[in-house]
């Protein structure tokens, strides 16, 4: 061993292993973006999920609310009327 605490045959051997080292921190670095970017598109997909079932809520609403009303309608039309007495 050297005095730094390194092997002694450091020179190509040491070269690859540094290399490895850089990658292997970029593969980290790059995995640590890629989590953060992910969880970014994930919370504004949700968040645009929420929106459309909102809008897809107050649409069901609307529609079920016309139907009531032309039910309503329906009904009224359907209902025997008094008929009118006969004058004497």
């Amino acid at each position: 061993m050297s005095v730094a605490g390194k092997p002694a045959r450091a020179g190509s051997a040491a070269l690859p292993r540094e290399r490895a080292v850089q990658l292997l921190d970029e593969v980290a670095r790059r995995g640590l973006q890629a989590r953060g970017e992910l969880a970014k598109r994930s919370q504004s997909a949700g968040a645009g999920l929420a929106r459309r079932q909102e809008d897809a809520r107050e649409e069901l609403a609307n529609r079920i609310e016309s139907l009531e009303r032309r039910l309503a309608v329906l009904e009224e039309s359907l209902r025997p009327r008094p008929k009118p007495k006969a004058e004497d």
